[in-house]
């Protein structure tokens, strides 16, 4: 790394670990959390001389650079420095103790880190208390340290601003008369720090706001239950008014309410039936540490919500839902869990497409009328109706009548062919074949414990051998009329054995497109057809895949036009040792993830700057069926995190735990194409609409248009200007040249 980018580093690492004690790596909360530790001055620069110095020697001694950069090792530290700046005179003395200090809270969160991580819990604030413990016992044995008698409330060093000084706007503050449980609340985030003083839990109050207002709202219902509870049950209430040990409440309850688990309802619901554990747990340990004249700190806190976490690992009914993408905002966690559930509820692993060609109609779904009882419930019929809803002509007495019969079966997704039965003979309409249930059948294993059976084929029509590797949409056969088939249909099932006479096992259809009673389209993903449905398979267009084809190692050159100004932008095609293929613009370090499966491309993640191309592009074509259909509209939903601000989403914030009532709605509109056969132009118009209760509140529009197998113009339609990108065909370094 150059000088630029130590920096940084350095000060993503400093500005997390004061976040991190809140659950956030907002930077604004991490200076005002600075600026709130600085309320004593003594405490603030110990602190972050604690939590620079921690990073030092953890990058020094090697350890993971992203745990660095994340804060984790830092915060425990700057802690740990604060409890003892608070107790003893600084001295050569107390120097010496503090670099101690800061190898030791070191040591200890680096193997807390290897050890709990294997159980699946965080070691939270454990090496802070166990390094505090450990020199508040060893130093009892130096009398070269001093204790610290003077004033824990005084601000130092105060300088000037505005005609008042900084000590008389914390006299101010300090002296207004706060009911008697809000004042506690703000010394009690202050004594996180410990000081003991509202000011400095303002401060802290004001940053956790800005920064999360779930985390903001769980701070007040975690520790007004916890008093409650103090009141009611006659507690010992001078440990909330005087020595504020209550921010464990606080504490708890932004832990578990939204940081470790999706907030919802129930995980506030927990909170509550959980508050007299806590409270059993202060007053235990109190006793307990109370000969040793040692504080509990926030030993609660960590001990409820490691137990918590590890115990809720038993749950075999999954109320509270872990995250597993950590985003360090419970609204982010939360938004990005709503919008996941929307979009990939049903998604699966494996696709598995549609066995036939054209249009089909669903003649029996699952749990069938006549057939798809028990075992075998999960499996479809299909067959070809006329407009009048008929199967057959010329009166339908033969089987040739029937539209469906001959026609070509084909494999509904890629695999190895494990059996095949060819030797049952057709019925004659209206007679059925009971000995010989399924007919002719293919079964096709496409992975382990993932086989589909189409059954009811013709004898002898088979293009296929047992052992044969067939690609979708491979002919395998011709659909006849054998077995339990009073006429020509199509039996389709998925199943986890690779026997004829298997059980079903439900499982969704990937891509189809469905016929609505109005003669239009409808595009489905991951769904199971139902009975009476007119369906067909997804054909895509070559300049479409073409165009959203990106390649790793590829790179992608626009010439942006904003408000009469030119400039160059480059986008990379990279892969992450996941595989997982994403677009990166270098100049704003923005990524965009996608997947492109050859029928739908689609994002996933952005990261980065909310102003860049990148940004605008992920959004217009966060869902784009690779083929042609004027008749459909594609649909989708876009995280509230990724596009929504302002006071309306504030307001969200604090009841998304309990509704969530915004959203940004995505669609895209096939505007225009040259020639359906072969296109050579192709315009793709998206709207990202921003609702509230369903009310239209605003409108994005971007237009795409698609030529030489690339995307050719993107345009953005902003509310009082257009940004105009052209795709250049030549490389970057030749298009510098050339400026």
């Amino acid at each position: 790394m150059n000088i630029k980018q130590h920096i940084g580093f350095y000060t993503d690492s400093v500005l997390h670990s004061y976040a991190q004690i809140f659950f956030s790596k907002n930077r604004w909360l991490a200076v005002l959390v600075i600026l709130a530790s600085f309320v004593n001055w003594d405490l603030g620069l110990w602190g972050l001389a604690a939590a620079l110095t921690t990073n030092l020697l953890a990058d020094w001694l090697g350890f993971d650079k992203h745990t660095i950069r994340e804060g984790l090792y830092g915060l425990n530290s700057l802690l740990v420095a604060m409890g003892l700046a608070l107790a003893f005179e600084v001295n050569g003395q107390f120097v010496l103790v503090f670099f101690s200090a800061c190898l030791l809270t070191l040591f200890l969160s680096v193997a807390l880190l290897g050890y709990l991580s294997q159980l699946g819990v965080p070691f939270l604030s454990l090496p802070f208390l166990l390094a505090y413990w450990i020199i508040m016992l060893a130093v009892r044995q130096y009398d070269a340290l001093a204790l610290d008698v003077s004033s824990i409330y005084a601000m130092n060093d105060l300088y000037r601003f505005g005609g008042m000084t900084l000590v008389n706007l914390y006299e101010y503050i300090h002296s207004i008369e706060l009911p008697l449980i809000l004042d506690a609340y703000f010394n009690s985030l202050a004594a996180i720090l410990f000081h003991g003083n509202i000011v400095t839990g303002m401060l802290i109050a004001v940053g956790i706001l800005i920064s999360s207002r779930i985390a903001f709202s769980l701070s007040l219902v975690g520790y007004i239950t916890g008093y409650l509870f103090y009141y009611f049950v006659g507690a010992d209430m001078t440990q909330l008014y005087y020595s504020y040990i209550g921010f464990n409440f606080i504490l708890s309850a932004m832990a578990i309410g939204g940081f470790f688990f999706i907030p919802t309802w129930k995980t506030y619901s927990l909170l509550v039936i959980l508050t007299p554990v806590i409270a059993m747990l202060i007053a235990a340990f109190s006793a307990i540490f109370m000969p040793y004249q040692l504080p509990v700190l926030s030993l609660p806190f960590a001990i409820i919500v490691i137990m918590v976490i590890y115990v809720m690992n038993f749950s075999t009914q999954h109320k509270f839902l872990k995250v597993t993408k950590q985003q360090y905002s419970p609204e982010k966690n939360l938004y990005a869990y709503d919008n996941y559930i929307k979009r990939f509820s049903n998604t699966t692993y494996y696709q598995i497409g549609l066995p036939f060609f054209g249009e089909w109609t669903v003649s029996q779904g699952h749990e069938g009328k006549h057939t798809h009882k028990g075992d075998w419930n999960a499996a479809w019929d299909f067959v070809i109706t006329d407009d009048q809803d008929k199967t057959y002509r010329d009166g339908g007495a033969l089987v040739e009548h029937f539209y469906c019969y001959g026609l070509p079966v084909s494999a509904p997704a890629s695999g190895y062919v494990v059996a095949i039965v060819d030797d049952v003979p057709d019925n004659a309409i209206g007679d059925v074949d009971i000995q010989n249930n399924w007919g002719n059948s293919i079964v096709i294993k496409h992975t382990e414990h993932l086989y589909t059976k189409i059954s009811h084929l013709k004898a002898g029509s088979f293009k296929v051998a047992v052992g044969d590797y067939v690609q979708k949409g491979k002919v395998v056969a011709y659909l006849g009329n054998s077995g339990r088939s009073p006429e020509p249909h199509i039996h389709f099932q998925v199943q986890a054995n690779p026997y004829v006479g298997s059980k079903t096992m439900k499982y969704p259809l990937a891509y189809y497109m469905l016929k609505d009673d109005k003669g239009g389209y409808e595009f489905k993903t991951f769904e199971y057809p139902k009975e009476g449905e007119t369906i067909f398979g997804i054909k895509t267009t070559g300049l479409m895949r073409e165009a959203f084809k990106f390649i790793p190692g590829q790179s992608l050159t626009f010439e942006v036009e904003e408000d009469g100004q030119r400039e160059l932008v480059e986008w990379e095609v990279h892969t992450n040792g996941l595989n997982q293929p994403y677009l990166y613009c270098r100049k704003t370090g923005s990524y965009a993830y996608y997947v492109n499966d050859g029928t739908l491309h689609y994002f996933t993640t952005f990261e980065g700057d909310r102003n860049s191309l990148l940004y605008y592009f992920y959004l217009a074509t966060y869902k784009v069926l690779l083929g042609y259909y004027k008749q459909i509209d594609i649909q989708d939903k876009v995280p509230l995190q990724l596009a929504d601000s302002g006071i309306g989403r504030y307001l969200q914030d604090f009841i998304a735990p309990f509704m969530i009532y915004r959203e940004l709605a995505y669609q895209l509109n096939y505007k225009h194409i040259d020639n359906s056969m072969r296109p050579k132009e192709i315009i793709l118009e998206t709207h990202l609409d921003k609702k509230s209760f369903g009310r239209l509140q605003d409108r994005l529009t971007f237009d795409l248009e698609l030529r030489e197998n690339q995307i050719d113009v993107f345009r953005i339609k902003l509310k009082n200007k257009t940004i105009v990108a052209r795709q250049l065909v030549t490389s970057f370094e030749e298009v510098l040249e050339v400026v």
